[in-house]
């Protein structure tokens, strides 16, 4: 009998929604899929006969090699004035599978780089990641993307693994100034692209399943309820599900590996 080494095995990224729109419309899904037009559209050589981006090798293997969360419908965001009041910003969305307004960050949780005016916009996003595997992937903003809003929303960026997490949210930050902005963004606009830190295939798999299951599996143990009233803080959580998930490793590991 013969085995594949772990480097031949795909890495099964399983994406879950409970929005029909998000999912039958908006997957999560390879980059190469969401190259920019204006970039299909660029000359090879410009008038002085120089290489354009077109020859680009960072821009190429950047969309070659990253998967895409594009936004699940159109949104438009309104962010007020500097001292307007307490709501520095508000919203409308083309569908109800849109949040943009209960999770935000206030500035006291990130004070020393929110500064005095930046401001955190969280998109709650429809979708939840799972991996069997630790594997971690950048999260960054595709700026080549989005063109339209470049000087106005940041994506903040980080890494991330989806074993012993499944959040796809996106926190976005503006900031503030003496006048109205008005930012528009398009459906299917790629609003996070994500960079596997691993040479191994990625397969993605998409799931449809109900609110119910889509909470359960969003929760923040993955999927695993934990009994509250085990332990009294947060740490003792986190320890708690770590814990859990080293034990899982050593028990269902393949003894061929």
């Amino acid at each position: 009998m013969f085995f594949k080494s772990k480097k031949e095995k795909p890495i099964f990224l399983d994406c879950y929604t409970s929005s029909h729109f998000a999912y039958n419309n908006a997957k999560i899904d390879y980059s190469h899929k969401y190259i920019p037009e204006w970039w299909k559209n660029e000359s090879k050589f410009n008038k002085k006969n120089d290489a354009t981006i077109k020859y680009c090798k960072g821009f190429i293997d950047y969309y070659a090699k990253g998967i895409v969360i594009p936004l699940w419908g159109e949104v438009e965001i309104n962010v007020n004035p500097i001292n307007f009041g307490n709501n520095f910003y508000g919203w409308t969305a083309s569908n109800e599978d849109f949040d943009l307004h209960s999770g935000s960050h206030e500035q006291e949780q990130w004070s020393g780089f929110a500064q005095k005016n930046r401001q955190n916009i969280k998109f709650l996003s429809p979708w939840a990641i799972k991996t069997r595997e630790l594997i971690y992937f950048t999260f960054t903003q595709p700026t080549w993307s989005q063109s339209d809003t470049l000087n106005g929303l940041t994506l903040l960026p980080g890494v991330m693994q989806f074993k012993t997490q499944t959040a796809t949210h996106m926190n976005y930050m503006v900031e503030q100034n003496e006048k109205v902005q008005n930012f528009n963004i398009q459906p299917l606009t790629p609003m996070a692209i994500l960079h596997p830190m691993t040479d191994r295939k990625i397969e993605i798999r998409h799931h449809l399943v109900d609110k119910d299951k889509f909470k359960a599996i969003r929760s923040s143990g993955a999927g695993m309820n934990f009994v509250k009233n085990i332990f009294d803080g947060s740490r003792d959580f986190y320890v708690k599900r770590e814990r859990f998930w080293k034990k899982a490793d050593e028990i269902n590991k393949c003894p061929f590996q």
